[in-house]
């Protein structure tokens, strides 16, 4: 056996000093994207509940019944359903343990009723925030759905 040979491969100072600067440079990745991914949940939560108003507009026309919606702000959920039956349609959790991970859901007013044509009995004002990050969504007495910036 020939001990002159040069071996091939690499020391066990050179992978951890890769493997150092791959940890140094996956914890400023992260560190760089959490505000996106933040912003990105709570723009994804205002859409989600965009939609799910536009769902009870949809089920309040084709069950020809008012339809209410009712928010719940410390479990951060909602439930759609109608409003003489309380049979429950829709019912959607936007609290830290779910995919959305919201710190905070408000409404104003908690209860919003929803007739078959559309029309809302009173405006509504959805906020929906992570790590003072929000948006709004906001659906005036004609039925009309916007999601806003906060000011």
């Amino acid at each position: 056996m020939n001990l002159s040979k040069s071996y091939r491969g690499f020391t066990l100072v050179e992978l951890v000093v890769v493997l150092a600067i791959i940890a140094i440079l996956t914890a400023v990745a992260f560190w760089r994207l959490g505000p996106s991914i933040r912003r990105a949940k709570v723009n994804r939560s205002a859409s989600t509940v965009a939609a799910d108003l536009q769902y009870a507009q949809l089920v309040a026309a084709r069950q020809r019944r008012p339809v209410v919606i009712i928010v719940s702000e410390p479990l951060k959920s909602y439930i759609i359903r109608d409003a003489d039956t309380a049979t429950i349609f829709r019912e959607r959790y936007l609290g830290e343990d779910t995919e959305f991970g919201l710190d905070v859901l408000d409404a104003s007013p908690t209860t919003l009723e929803v007739f078959p044509n559309g029309v809302v009995r009173a405006a509504g004002d959805f906020t929906v925030e992570i790590n003072d990050y929000r948006r709004h969504v906001r659906i005036s007495r004609a039925g009309q759905i916007r999601i806003t910036r906060s000011p």
